[in-house]
């Protein structure tokens, strides 16, 4: 069908997107939509979904029904007008979305605000990958491991911890560090980071857990230029390593943070 010249550019990956929910069996039905302009009906939705399935053969989806609409418009702006009602940008499903409606399934984690939630379990996903070197979800599918119950516990605490008022805590190789810690010494780890929260220990002069929130916030803010293009590894280095000094029960100065000889082990 001749495609409407408001019509997406065919992409491959949307296809090729398309064509692995046909083959695992996660379609659902499609909305093609067809308007007509004088004597000529064009197609408006529905561009990638028929070009995957006419590229499918021997294995076309049984049982699959499409809602199809028609539509009259007076002129071509009507044709970019009609174009625009469907999958609007503000009605996609964000990745804050998708990581909300795994989280809703249970119960015990409704209680931890949403983006704390989605900020835990991308910092399991970013240990995993980037400490323990393990495969990981990937996409949309990262938001599957809520379903892992072995990290609610972990994930309520988070939520008990970071707030609008530490927006310094707020990255991903951090909450990695929060879950290593964590899941080494549970107790220890809610002082620490309840401390560092809190902006650090009044009158302990080098105090890890003042020291760190310090360095954290400088970073975010990019006080200087080596903390304006810090890595993610190295904030989850510098974390590890105050941590490591508030378990050996030392004071420091400064945060260490190079990863050129790789990453720090989690003192229990």
């Amino acid at each position: 069908m001749k495609g409407s010249p408001t019509e997406r550019e065919l992409k491959e990956q949307r296809v090729n997107v398309l064509r692995e929910k046909a083959l695992s069996g996660q379609l659902v039905n499609f909305y093609w939509v067809t308007a007509k302009l004088q004597d000529t009906k064009y197609r408006m939705n529905g561009q990638h979904s028929s070009t995957m399935l006419c590229d499918l053969e021997n294995n076309f989806p049984k049982g699959l029904k499409v809602h199809y609409d028609e539509y009259c418009v007076d002129n071509r702006e009507g044709l970019a007008l009609l174009f625009r009602q469907f999958d609007s940008r503000t009605s996609s499903r964000s990745q804050a979305d998708v990581s909300g409606a795994y989280q809703g399934l249970y119960d015990d984690l409704l209680i931890v605000p949403r983006d704390v939630a989605k900020l835990g379990i991308e910092g399991v996903i970013w240990w995993n990958r980037h400490v323990e070197g393990i495969p990981t979800p990937k996409g949309d599918d990262v938001y599957s491991m809520f379903g892992d119950e072995r990290h609610h516990d972990y994930l309520r605490w988070l939520g008990d911890i970071l707030s609008i008022k530490t927006p310094e805590l707020k990255k991903q190789p951090i909450a990695a560090a929060m879950y290593a810690t964590f899941n080494t010494r549970k107790s220890n780890a809610q002082e620490f980071w309840s401390n560092v929260a809190r902006g650090g220990v009044d009158y302990t002069e080098g105090h890890p857990s003042t020291i760190l929130d310090n360095w954290l916030k400088a970073a975010k803010e990019g006080e200087t230029k080596k903390l304006v293009n810090i890595l993610p590894g190295q904030l989850y280095q510098g974390c590890i390593y105050a941590w490591n000094a508030f378990r050996g029960d030392k004071t420091i100065k400064d945060i260490r943070y190079d990863i050129k000889k790789g990453l720090l082990p989690v003192s229990e």
